[in-house]
């Protein structure tokens, strides 16, 4: 029961992003979440979340978008 409510909660917290990417990067989530076994969801977010703490965590003036 704890973590149905846990992916319930999450679906309402949710936004859907409709994205086109190139073959090779798309080929590669495909292999990466094959052999770890999680979700594009998931590797997608996790792979957002730690490049937008590392940006965020510079000073304006010293972010870049790709360092």
């Amino acid at each position: 029961v704890g973590s149905e409510m846990c992916i319930r909660d999450r679906k309402k917290d949710a936004k859907i992003l409709n994205i086109k990417l190139a073959k090779e990067i798309s080929d590669q989530l495909e292999q990466f979440c094959e052999e770890s076994g999680i979700s594009k969801t998931v590797a997608t977010e996790k792979t957002l979340s730690k490049y937008f703490e590392e940006y965020f965590s510079r000073p304006e003036e010293e972010r870049t978008l790709f360092k």
